[in-house]
């Protein structure tokens, strides 16, 4: 006789496995959208099947919550971040507690595995509890048809990106100061799915028949934002991406708006928008970020604070955890975190500086944090979950 598969072998939280796939698209495409998870090739995989993590009772996949890891590059510093999403369980097997336990799986799950930080597309009171935040200083500008002229320079084309143009892509992404270490495959999978749950098209931006730039559009999401385009994404040369924003908007005649989120270091293009009598308004970063590994990431970091404030001010910082607290100390003088979410606004600054009244309690590490904070936070684009 056979021997039996004991029930705690395929049941309970675990990673999801080849033989759930189909369960897992099942209670995607019930608690969201149908169609979902084809659209997702960069996350609903087996290659990434470690990272997403369910409840399985009797066979079937009755809850998730996943992540995608990605290195990243801020300012010089290389960086391990965590995007969280896929948030689902059925109706009738809510109040039982699966999610959180999902979420806090997740979260020691990217402990180990050596992540800094994570972005978690939502808010969600578990979330805040744990210590997710909005945080970051960045801006959102909208194009509307009469701005289009002010940003159409006539030496400018857009012509549509293939897969033959990933390395070029990815050339050019590789410039940005704050960005994500991507496979060729995250390219390749946005091309094939969508981006921030959207479909895309991605552009090259050339001037005189020279590649400057790329961008990444995506469509209106239906009767949520009707006529609202955005760019999901753009880089390349600041002043190219800026004439080509006005051929964009007049390319899709369905659209009265296109949204452009600026990055708060990204002064450049900032300025090339206020210049086209655009007004922006403050925006966060991606998603609600938390500090995972609060030391290691610091640590990280020093390089780029010692680029900021000289060595000796930079090896005289100090980073340390007693229970829940996050201390940034320099000398006699401390700045006190309670929590993760104490932490990760003073990391990434907000938009009403909450943040300021650690700050101006720290004295001499208080003044030093200033200088290197806020650090700039990442933008999903092609690594949205």
């Amino acid at each position: 006789m056979p021997k039996q598969i004991e029930p705690s072998w395929r049941d309970g939280l675990r990673s999801v496995r080849a033989e759930d796939f189909e369960s897992l698209k099942r209670l995607l495409h019930t608690v969201f959208w149908d169609g979902l998870v084809p659209k997702y090739p960069h996350c609903y995989t087996l290659e990434n099947a470690a990272n997403l993590r369910v409840v399985v009772e009797n066979g079937e996949v009755v809850s998730h919550v996943g992540t995608i890891r990605r290195n990243a590059a801020l300012f010089g510093c290389t960086v391990r971040v965590a995007c969280l999403g896929g948030v689902a369980t059925y109706e009738q097997h809510r109040g039982r507690g699966h999610a959180t336990l999902l979420f806090e799986d997740n979260v020691e799950q990217c402990r180990q595995d050596g992540v800094d930080f994570m972005v978690v597309s939502g808010y969600r009171k578990m979330y805040h509890r744990s210590g997710c935040r909005y945080v970051g200083r960045d801006w959102h500008f909208a194009i509307r048809g009469e701005h289009a002229d002010a940003f159409d320079d006539e030496s400018v084309e857009l012509v549509e990106a293939t897969p033959a143009d990933i390395e070029t892509l990815a050339e050019i992404y590789r410039h940005e100061p704050v960005r994500w270490l991507r496979p060729p495959s995250d390219y390749e999978n946005g091309m094939a799915g969508y981006v921030t749950n959207r479909p895309a098209e991605f552009l090259l931006v050339r001037e005189h028949g020279v590649v400057r730039g790329y961008v990444i559009v995506v469509m209106p999401r239906g009767e949520r934002d009707p006529g609202t385009i955005s760019l999901a994404e753009y880089s390349g040369e600041r002043r190219a991406v800026a004439g080509a924003l006005g051929k964009i908007l007049k390319r899709h005649d369905e659209a009265n708006e296109l949204g452009v989120h600026v990055m708060g270091s990204d002064g450049r293009m900032r300025e090339m928008l206020q210049a086209g009598g655009l007004e922006g308004k403050p925006a966060n970063s991606s998603g609600t970020v938390m500090i995972i590994n609060f030391r290691q990431f610091m640590e990280r970091m020093r390089p780029y604070f010692e680029e900021r404030v000289g060595t000796k001010a930079a090896e005289g910082l100090v980073f340390l955890e007693k229970a829940e607290q996050m201390i940034f100390a320099c000398g006699g003088d401390q700045v006190i975190a309670e929590g993760p979410g104490e932490a990760v606004q003073i990391i990434f600054g907000t938009l009403d500086g909450a943040e300021e009244r650690l700050l101006a309690a720290g004295g001499r590490a208080g003044e030093l944090l200033r200088q290197i904070f806020p650090l700039q936070g990442l933008w999903y684009g092609l690594n949205y979950m």
